[in-house]
């Protein structure tokens, strides 16, 4: 194997790599990157068996062939070149030579025949989403994910088909950690079949999220029995999927509420971060009142003190006092885009929905913990 690449490609693609390859395992070679080298460019393909990521790049090939080397420490070599290219041979002693300008490494490499096969399926559907919707479903799913590894069926983003308002198909992404639930959805096109165990684990959500650097590029998503593959130009993931139940969530959305308030989001989450100072218990408990024209948030520590914030409200309904874990409704203003949020409530413990005016197409419930 002989070729040149742009240093910076490979160290982007390395990085990639990196981030799914094990630090240890009793298996070497997921340790390693598989580097192939065709006419065509170069791949370079990192798996951990539950996540098989593979990124291609033109480069100047001057002869084929393929090595594995240590991930970790090819990009340090690739982080500390100081070329804009990088020069890739290996000969039959399985050794990596890795030079740049007046700086050469040689690397210990593999027999790429010990690398994990890629994994195979039989695609029974494929879909095709517009990068910015398929960051924005991650985005407002990903931190309601359980990461109870008990819970089986609650670790990973379940995904459905639903009929929008419009008569409309559309993508939806669900996550509960059985204390609070997200949903949001966006257009697809192509072909969706479901058999109701859809769940893209946690960890490749958020390994997929990261890979979306353009919101208008294309990305298309194939399911399988088992897996899924996910994919763009120049870049795939081969996901292998959660084999659990995911529960009816649906059964959990109130149909109906005895109170509604409208509050401006700055104002929501500056009291929400001010009260956060002392809600430092395990739960991170703070009292909620809920009153005509203004919210009111406190929360005690015995060991530090206490905190009071105040926020303007349009409210319906009767004023209530009720308790929140105050980070469950930070994740929702973190990860969601709005200038005004709607909370609708029942009474002291039924669950409370969080929604963003002007969109249906995302729900967010926090269930509420009891006040001493």
């Amino acid at each position: 194997m002989d070729l040149t690449i742009d240093r910076a490609s490979l160290a982007a693609a390395l990085a990639r790599a990196a981030a799914i390859t094990p630090k240890t395992s009793t298996n070497p070679a997921l340790c390693h990157v598989l580097i192939d080298a065709t006419a065509a460019g170069v791949a370079l393909t990192a798996s951990d068996t539950q996540l098989t990521l593979t990124t291609t790049h033109a480069a100047n090939v001057e002869g084929a062939g393929r090595i594995t080397a240590d991930a970790s420490t090819l990009l340090q070599v690739a982080k500390a070149m100081a070329g804009d290219v990088v020069r890739l041979r290996a000969g039959s002693n399985r050794k990596l030579t890795v030079a740049s300008g007046s700086a050469q490494f040689n690397i210990l490499g593999g027999d790429p025949d010990d690398f994990p096969p890629l994994p195979t399926q039989t695609e029974r559907a494929r879909i095709t989403v517009q990068g910015g919707g398929l960051r924005r479903i991650l985005d407002e799913t990903l931190f309601s994910v359980s990461a109870d590894e008990n819970r089986y069926g609650l670790n990973g983003g379940f995904i459905q088909q639903v009929t929008t308002d419009a008569g409309a198909p559309a993508l939806r992404l669900a996550s509960t950690d059985g204390s609070r639930l997200s949903y949001s959805e966006t257009a697809y096109t192509g072909d969706l079949k479901t058999n109701g165990k859809m769940l893209i684990p946690r960890r490749a959500m958020a390994e997929i999220r990261k890979m979306i650097t353009d919101d208008t590029a294309d990305w298309s998503i194939a399911f399988g029995d088992r897996s899924a593959v996910v994919s763009t130009a120049g870049l795939s993931l081969i996901v292998r999927l959660i084999e659990g139940e995911f529960p009816d969530y649906r059964q959990v959305l109130p149909t109906s509420f005895k109170r509604r308030a409208e509050v401006d989001r700055s104002d929501l989450d500056k009291a929400l971060r001010n009260v956060s100072i002392m809600a430092t218990d395990r739960n991170h408990l703070a009292r909620f009142r809920f009153d005509t024209d203004r919210l009111v948030l406190t929360a005690a520590n015995v060991e530090a003190g206490d905190a009071r914030s105040e926020v303007p409200i349009d409210m319906t309904g009767t004023p209530i006092d009720i308790g929140f874990n105050v980070r469950f409704l930070q994740d929702v203003l973190s990860n969601t885009r709005s200038d005004r949020v709607t909370i609708e409530l029942g009474e002291g413990l039924d669950p409370c929905i969080v929604r963003l005016p002007g969109r249906d197409d995302c729900l967010f419930v926090v269930m509420p913990m009891r006040l001493d």
